[in-house]
């Protein structure tokens, strides 16, 4: 967590708490199929199990688009065929940038290569399964859904 103080439009000085976060990739991807790859994990933040598209920290001097085929690969054992760079966000207090890609044509490669923290369960959704999921993810927390409609508006889908 981190401290900052600015000056603000009106000139009066103020304090935040900023939570100092590192980078990471969302990966929006689907196989051949067209069927959406999820992950369903417990996330500490909650304490809950959440689905969302693959997702990770990009190591120190590692491109975007090289941390999203690692990640989709050890999350899922899936092999993009092709990953495009859709938009990055950043929050509004913290230090952190999500880069979302999309990743077409994916195959299965391998088994999973997780983390000893990690306990992913690997989840198919066809087209019209996941469009229903982003419009009502129902108890299903979804966390990604951004990303969902930015590579389905990119797909025209």
């Amino acid at each position: 967590m981190l401290r900052r103080t600015f000056r603000l439009p009106d000139g009066t000085i103020a304090d935040f708490d900023v939570v100092r976060n590192g980078d990471f990739v969302t990966v929006a991807a689907f196989t051949k199929n067209k069927e959406a790859i999820l992950v369903r994990q417990f996330r500490p933040g909650p304490e809950i199990e959440l689905l969302s598209f693959p997702e990770g920290y990009i190591d120190p001097k590692e491109l975007p688009e090289t941390a999203a085929r690692r990640e989709l690969e050890e999350e899922t054992g899936y092999r993009a065929g092709k990953i495009i760079f859709q938009k990055i966000f950043r929050r509004a207090y913290s230090t952190e940038t999500r880069t979302c890609l999309l990743a077409l044509d994916c195959e299965k490669i391998t088994d999973q290569q997780l983390d000893t923290t990690e306990f992913i369960d690997v989840q198919l959704y066809s087209l019209s399964d996941f469009k229903k999921l982003l419009a009502d993810p129902g108890d299903q927390q979804l966390t990604t859904v951004d990303s969902g409609y930015l590579a389905l508006n990119y797909l025209n889908w």
